[in-house]
């Protein structure tokens, strides 16, 4: 009987965890040539919030696998103060308003053949959007937006 309890419990708690699992798509659009080459691409992240797991796949078919997250308190690295997001009206929702409770979160991507992209962005946690860039390892720079 004990084992049944401990199995019922242990469901349960996956079942809790299941619910506090969020999806989102970030749009990446191209901002220079090299990116331009590529063309917009769709991110997809899933997770419970503040971190995830996340993959991108590339017209040429190369998926490319990483993790989302949310560094609460914490500051941009190089990319993300360079592109203007540690400032007032640096990051904005898709609806074009500002993000006023944001916090960095970061995105690193690898894939097979060593492909590398990293993000910054400010995310939301209110409204679960954000707005920032990324960097392929090819010199392509994406704005992202969710």
């Amino acid at each position: 009987m004990a084992r049944i309890g401990v199995l019922a419990l242990f469901a349960t708690g996956a079942l809790l965890m299941g619910a506090d699992m969020q999806s989102r798509i970030l749009a990446l659009s191209p901002q220079n040539r090299e990116a331009q080459e590529l063309g917009p691409l769709s991110a997809y992240i899933e997770g419970q919030g503040e971190n995830g797991v996340i993959w991108l796949k590339l017209r040429d078919g190369q998926v490319l696998k990483g993790r989302f997250e949310l560094k609460v308190g914490g500051s941009f690295g190089a990319l993300g103060k360079a592109r203007g997001l540690d400032r007032p009206g640096g990051a904005y929702t898709s609806d074009g308003d500002p993000i006023t409770h944001g916090h960095p979160a970061f995105i690193d991507m690898q894939g097979d053949n060593g492909a590398t992209v990293h993000c910054e962005v400010m995310h939301d946690r209110e409204i679960h959007h954000g707005s920032g860039v990324c960097l392929f390892s090819n010199g392509a720079e994406y704005r992202v937006l969710y």
